[in-house]
């Protein structure tokens, strides 16, 4: 009875009003898309490779699945030579059964594909018809496709290398449009759905403060280089401070490393002390406190160490042998955090790091209430030594624009937002390209502002006095990359 239908409605429902050609396709769109299968091969049990083509050629580069340990069907040769003109789509659930008895050849309609960071996407389910549909010899847009010779291979050949064959598209939906309703959203909201849209225009003739639910395209943002925008943050007094640089920790330290440390203050209850001089730098006298639990040496890997002395390279290779490491200078009658101008945690890569003017600071010894309570965590070291710790925090402008006007919003996150830790961007090189990747993605580079993802975001206002000058600023909340960009 389903295929009776689909055979009726192949020739008595008119096509999708979202039929897309590739060369027409922008990035987070949802489409239909009539094409020829040219191979197909399975990629793991939830989900499956069609590559396919409709003659013309998407305006940004296919991201393509690495086929060399897969099993593929189709002729390679054939493949290889149309390789700019075809897509790879990754087929997921309900659709994997439907792709595998696919035949290499045959003419397919796709229901609501969709286009992720320059990849294809068949998602599971059959929300908005999703699904796929073997077209009939005798369905028109077949005798379109093959009237129009995009079928006949000696023909591509012959016209490849010709500079006007692939057209570049035919614009998209401008700002001040109604968009189509499957055109989502590259942000989604985590609370207050309940707010409708306002416009920009409507918000920049209010007062503040409020809150306010928009749809805007990302015109331009600061700071562009973004991992500038990482910053450290302190939840108690709101200070914002950067985050210091390798040559200034290194110089902050070597003026630490001048005292000697104070013997009186070695092997205690807490923690075994050795101590050696350098060989070189004026004889340096650097000393290694290695903490105890309940009177024993854990484990290298479980183990905190008190290093007084250090220079920054030292710390950092006991950094990759030991748990965690805190630089430590000898006080009056005990250990003392060196200096909050430096990180007062080092774990592996990550720095952690006390707010100068909020913190109090206390002695070493306050770390026995912590050591059977391994492993170290670095909110529970920063409270027994009394530090307020800062966060790192992504601190960024977007200039935004929904048609009826221009608003410059302020954001910032720690791990909301992009969904990527501020903390690890800066020693994680493939979360830096994934941030690169999704702000490439609302702002890319060349393109007219309406081919640009639509942003669906909440920013509140509020007053800010400067001298005798009031101002109204603009500050994006609850809200987060859609999970397709991830």
């Amino acid at each position: 009875m389903v295929e009776a239908l689909r055979v009726w409605a192949s020739t008595h429902i008119s096509p999708s009003s979202t039929l897309v050609k590739l060369c027409d396709v922008q990035p987070l769109q949802y489409f239909d898309l009539t094409c020829q299968l040219l191979g197909k091969a399975e990629v793991d049990g939830a989900s499956f490779l069609l590559k396919v083509w409709d003659g013309t050629r998407t305006p940004f580069p296919s991201w393509r699945v690495l086929i060399q340990d897969l099993a593929l069907e189709g002729d390679l040769s054939h493949i290889h030579q149309l390789q700019n003109l075809t897509i790879d789509i990754l087929v997921y659930d309900n659709h994997v059964q439907v792709a595998k008895f696919l035949k290499v050849g045959s003419f397919l309609e796709i229901y609501s594909l969709h286009t992720k960071l320059q990849s294809f996407h068949l998602h599971g389910g059959t929300s908005y018809g999703r699904g796929i549909r073997v077209l009939p010899e005798s369905n028109s847009d077949v005798d379109q496709l093959k009237s129009n010779s995009i079928w006949n291979f000696s023909w591509i050949l012959k016209l490849y290398n010709s500079s006007f064959f692939f057209p570049l598209g035919s614009g998209s939906v401008s700002l001040y449009e109604v968009e189509r309703c499957q055109q989502l959203s590259a942000t989604i909201l985590t609370d207050h759905h309940y707010l409708e849209k306002t416009p920009l225009c409507a918000i920049l003739k209010q007062k503040a403060p409020q809150q306010y639910r928009i749809r805007a395209k990302l015109r331009s943002y600061k700071p562009r280089s973004l991992l500038q925008s990482v910053k450290l943050h302190c939840p108690k007094c709101h200070a914002l401070q950067e985050v210091p640089h390798e040559g200034d920790l290194d110089i902050i330290l070597q003026e630490g490393a001048t005292k000697i440390p104070d013997t009186k203050l070695q092997n205690t209850s807490l923690y075994d002390s050795k101590m050696w001089t350098t060989k070189d730098q004026g004889e340096r006298k650097v000393a290694v406190h290695f903490v105890k639990n309940n009177g024993i040496l854990p484990l290298s890997s479980d183990c905190l160490i008190l290093i007084e002395g250090g220079t920054l390279g030292e710390i950092y290779k006991l950094a990759n042998k030991f748990h965690s490491v805190i630089p430590v200078r000898s006080g009056y009658e005990d250990l003392e955090v060196l200096d909050l101008s430096v990180p007062f945690l080092i774990q592996g890569k990550v720095h952690h790091y006390g707010c100068k003017q909020c913190s109090t600071l206390r002695p070493i010894q306050n770390l026995n209430s912590l050591v059977d309570k391994t492993p170290w965590i670095p909110s529970s070291v920063a409270e027994v030594l009394g530090i307020v710790p800062l966060q790192h925090v992504f601190v960024m402008t977007f200039i935004l624009d929904d048609g009826t006007g221009v608003l410059e919003a302020y954001l910032m996150d720690s791990d909301k937002f992009f969904q990527i830790p501020a903390s690890e961007i800066l020693i994680n090189d493939d979360l830096q390209q994934s941030m690169e990747m999704i702000m490439g993605m609302f702002c890319p580079s060349g393109t007219k502002i309406d081919a640009y993802p639509w942003l669906e975001c909440l920013i509140k206002s509020y007053n800010v006095t400067s001298g005798t000058e009031q101002q109204i600023c603009y500050q994006i909340f609850d809200t987060t990359v859609a999970e397709d960009l991830i």
